[in-house]
């Protein structure tokens, strides 16, 4: 995870098209690339390699 909360939530507190997958605010509920509504909550866990 982040070193600052604040950064964290600003890498991470996104939704994502389903359509284009362009990042989207938290608060959107059409894309703003596409105008699609299907919109999901980004993935906030950290992947493993």
């Amino acid at each position: 995870m982040a070193r600052f909360p604040e950064a964290e939530r600003r890498r991470l507190d996104k939704r994502v098209c389903m359509n284009c997958s362009a990042r989207n605010s938290i608060r959107a509920t059409r894309c703003r690339k596409c105008g699609y509504e299907g919109l999901r909550i980004k993935v906030k866990e950290v992947k493993k390699t």
